[in-house]
This record gives structure tokens, C-alpha cells and sequence, in this order.
């Protein structure tokens, strides 16, 4: 009887122990299950979390783009009117500002006013002017000597009366005349004198509607110069 009363006490115990194991091991089930649970609801709000920041960034770099592309349409409008202002303002410019033969006329009548002379007067010469058409025929020829500078007064081949006087020289230790001959022509409406070097060489002098084509050219005598006058009237 002792014998099975000690074995029934220690099927008891085991009983006790085994029971014990399995409660232990539910309670470590629970708990590992309650930690797992605990951690996926802790990874979940983070989740959740980092979508509502990534979705906030979303929205913001959206707002951003789209006040980029609102600038840059604003930008694209304000070059546009710029163009066209500039545009207008260069069409003024090209209305207002003379170039070419009118700015000549515009500077040579600028510098005529600078000198005394009346603004009626000069309108008088530009609605008087007319088309030239060419020579006639009508053409005046002088013979002068080639003077050497610092040697005696000129010799002058005074055309026209005395309006147009040409002289002709050579620098002193110059006998060269084609490249070295100095020649002036002096106008009577004029202050200074037209200078001209080497021969031969021309000049064209406009007087109002005439036309004068002056040429000059060694001569076949030595030391001479020979001055042609041609005459070009209205056309």
C-alpha cells in the first residue's frame, strides 16, 4: 500500500509539473502574442504616420510646382509685353532717328544752323534742289605750273570767273608730282579749300542743282598740271 500511495504521489507531482510547464508555456504564448500584437499596432501607427507625412510632402512640393508654373506663366507674359514695348519703342527709334543719306542731310543742316545760318534759308536750299542729269559737253580746260613748296607764290588756274581757283605744288625735296602733288581747290563759297593729293585726281563740287566735275592730271608739259572743269546742269 505505500508502495502505490508513493506511486500515485509521484504520478501527482508530475501531473503538477507538466501542468505547470503548459501554464507557464500559455502564459509565454500569451505574452509573446501580446508583444507581437503590441508591435504590429506600434508598426502600423507608424506606418500610417509616415504615409500622412509623405502625403503632406506630396501636397506641399504640388503647391510649390504649381506656384512655380504660375511665376513662370506670369514671367512668360511679362517678357512677351516686353518684346512688344521694345518692338514699338525700336519702330519709334527708325521713325524719329534719321540714318543713312538722312542722317548726312540731318548732320550737315544740324551743323549749318550751329553756324549762324537761318533755318528758313536752308529749307529755301532743299526746296529748291532738283535731280541733276549729266554732263553737256560744256567743259573748261587750265595749264598751271607745279610749284615746289617754299618757292614763289602759286600759280592759280582760276574757272568760273574766278569762283574756282586750283594750285598745285610739290614738298620740298619731293619730284614725284603723281604721288607727291598737292593740290587745292578753292571755292568762293567756301572757307577753306578742298585738298587733294597725287595726280591725277578728282573732285566732284555741287553748287545748289549744278554739278561740277572737277579733274586735274599732270600736263604733257613738264611741271605743269592741267585742271578740267565739266558743267552738269538741271535735270
Amino acid at each position: 500500500m505505500a508502495f502505490r500511495s508513493g506511486a500515485r504521489r509521484e504520478r501527482s507531482r508530475r501531473r503538477r509539473q507538466l501542468l505547470g510547464r503548459l501554464v507557464m508555456g500559455t502564459l509565454a504564448g500569451a505574452v509573446l502574442v501580446g508583444l507581437g500584437y503590441a508591435s504590429y499596432q506600434t508598426g502600423t501607427e507608424l506606418s500610417r504616420a509616415h504615409v500622412r507625412e509623405l502625403e503632406r510632402t506630396v501636397n506641399a512640393l504640388s503647391d510649390q510646382l504649381d506656384t512655380i508654373r504660375a511665376e513662370a506663366a506670369r514671367s512668360r507674359i511679362d517678357l512677351t509685353a516686353a518684346q512688344q514695348a521694345m518692338a514699338t519703342l525700336q519702330k519709334r527709334y527708325d521713325a524719329d532717328v534719321p540714318a543713312g543719306d538722312l542722317a548726312t542731310i540731318h548732320a550737315a543742316i544740324r551743323q549749318k544752323l550751329g553756324q549762324g545760318v537761318p533755318a528758313a534759308r536752308l529749307v529755301q536750299v532743299v526746296q529748291d534742289a532738283t535731280p541733276v542729269r549729266a554732263c553737256d559737253g560744256r567743259v573748261t580746260r587750265r595749264r598751271f605750273a607745279i610749284q615746289q613748296a617754299g618757292k614763289g607764290a602759286d600759280e592759280t588756274a582760276a574757272l568760273l570767273d574766278g569762283l574756282i581757283n586750283v594750285t598745285a605744288s610739290l614738298p620740298a625735296g619731293t619730284s614725284d608730282a603723281a604721288h607727291g602733288t598737292v593740290t587745292l581747290v578753292r571755292t568762293a563759297w567756301a572757307d577753306e579749300p578742298l585738298k587733294l593729293i597725287g595726280l591725277p585726281a578728282k573732285q566732284d563740287i555741287v553748287v545748289n542743282n549744278l554739278v561740277l566735275h572737277l579733274a586735274v592730271d599732270s600736263s604733257d608739259l613738264a611741271g605743269y598740271a592741267a585742271v578740267t572743269l565739266s558743267l552738269c546742269g538741271k535735270g
